[in-house]
């Protein structure tokens, strides 16, 4: 048993280190959707897929971006699930802040971003 010591010691910094660096690699390589405001001219690039940021940072993502309904989404699960409910949650977010962006008023910049949206049905094809 004692042998199995120094072997997790070495492991330890190794999946310490593999929990942060892999999320930060999947945020990156993963597709993101181009949207800018009619009017306003703001533009904001939204992560597609799962929200990395809310795996790892919780309720305090939606907070810093003034969505309050999921910042007491996210905290309420938070509380019931001891942060697990994270996992899930994320999976959730992106989708949900960009279709709250298009409400406001935000499109698609580029074919490739409106090919994205028409996939998942968050719009509906431009003919």
């Amino acid at each position: 048993m004692e042998s199995l010591n120094p072997l997790f010691g070495a492991l330890l910094p190794l999946l310490v280190m593999s929990f942060i660096l892999l999320p930060l690699i999947f945020h990156f390589r993963q597709q993101k959707v181009v949207l800018q405001h009619a009017s306003l001219k703001k533009t904001k690039v939204v992560p597609f897929l799962y929200s990395w940021t809310g795996l790892i940072f919780g309720a305090f993502v939606p907070l810093l971006r003034n969505d309050i309904k999921w910042f007491f989404i996210y905290f309420i699960v938070f509380i019931l699930t001891g942060g697990l409910g994270n996992i899930v949650l994320s999976f959730f977010y992106n989708k949900s802040s960009i279709t709250a962006l298009i409400e406001k008023g935000y499109i698609p910049v580029d074919d490739n971003s409106q090919q994205l949206l028409v996939s998942k049905n968050i719009i509906k094809a431009i003919e």
